[in-house]
């Protein structure tokens, strides 16, 4: 995949919640071809939400995976290992990991990032963590940087590639947090932040009630 396909690319967004949702829209909104799929091929509504887009089709996870020229997978993180043998041979594409490695079902802790690699063979796969709705936590330890999305992982052209595309999502500061190694720090910081924004979420809930 060459730098001249950005001006329009096939993605594949593995997934359908929130998180795939919300690039599935931005991806489509920037000019992209979108190809959504997901474990069971469950859409939970996301039909309906998406059906203003003609750049986007809903597809298995298989068709995704060999159309695409960049996958993105936001599945819940014990759905990880299934979908990434359902991607087939995808070991010279980019994947972006933008799972929320939150604990899962069974207490798990998996490491999304690790999995994806050691099934598909792809060395180019990147972690990511959009701090948007976090800033306010995050500002005392970046202070004025205003960081808008994190990443971690081994290879640089995973993380290139994902700096130009999110480019076109209006993200324009970006923090390179460290090779694979770094990432089950990672995943602990994240799950830290997401914590205290829902505790404040909570908070300025009651507040508002009260």
């Amino acid at each position: 995949m060459g730098y001249k396909t950005f001006g329009s690319m096939n993605i594949a967004v593995i997934g359908t919640g929130k998180m795939a949702a919300a690039y599935a829209t931005g991806l489509a909104m920037a000019g992209h071809y979108i190809y959504i799929a997901a474990k069971g091929n469950s859409k939970h509504g996301l039909v309906e939400k998406m059906a203003r887009y003609d750049n986007v089709v809903f597809c298995s996870i298989e068709n995704a995976a060999a159309i695409a020229d960049l996958i993105v997978i936001a599945t819940l993180p014990e759905h990880v290992r299934e979908v990434a043998y359902w991607l087939g041979d995808v070991r010279g594409k980019v994947i972006i990991d933008a799972i929320a490695n939150i604990s899962s079902s069974g207490d798990e802790q998996v490491n999304t990032s690790g999995a994806i690699k050691a099934i598909t063979g792809s060395q180019h796969v990147v972690k990511v963590f959009s701090t948007r709705g976090y800033e306010q936590l995050l500002e005392p330890l970046f202070r004025k940087k205003n960081v808008q999305l994190i990443l971690a992982g081994n290879s640089k052209k995973a993380k290139e590639i994902t700096k130009i595309l999110s480019k076109g999502l209006g993200i324009s500061h970006f923090m390179d947090f460290g090779d694979d190694e770094t990432i089950p720090l990672f995943d602990q910081l994240t799950k830290c932040w997401r914590s205290l924004a829902e505790k404040t979420a909570q908070k300025n809930k009651k507040l508002n009630i009260t």
